[in-house]
């Protein structure tokens, strides 16, 4: 799979977990389950966040949240590491470039 597939599907796996996060709020959760932000389609992993963490990774569009082990070393660089997830960074110039296009937030 190519960088800007791979950039794609996380974008898309972004965009179910803005809706989880969104949910989460409404009912006043501080923490809930998402779904692993990263290249696999077929990827049904969940990670667990509190709603303020999330916001942080949120807050950079090219950082994603990854169940651990997920990541693409030859496009994403780990910025942060837990025993239940990982934060990643779009390093791949093409990556970062559909990351940001496709942010929900921008």
């Amino acid at each position: 799979m190519d960088q800007a597939r791979k950039a794609r599907t996380e974008a898309a796996f972004r965009e179910v977990n803005e809706s989880i996060a969104e949910t989460a709020a409404r009912f006043d959760a501080e923490e809930a389950d998402f779904i692993c932000e990263c290249a696999d389609p077929q990827c049904a992993h969940r990670v667990s966040a509190e709603l303020e963490e999330y916001e942080e990774v949120r807050s950079e569009p090219t950082h994603f949240l990854l169940a651990p082990g997920h990541h693409e070393p030859e496009g994403e660089r780990v910025i942060e590491r837990t025993g239940e997830r990982e934060v990643v960074e779009k390093v791949a110039p093409v990556m970062a470039r559909i990351a940001r296009r496709l942010n929900p937030r921008g």
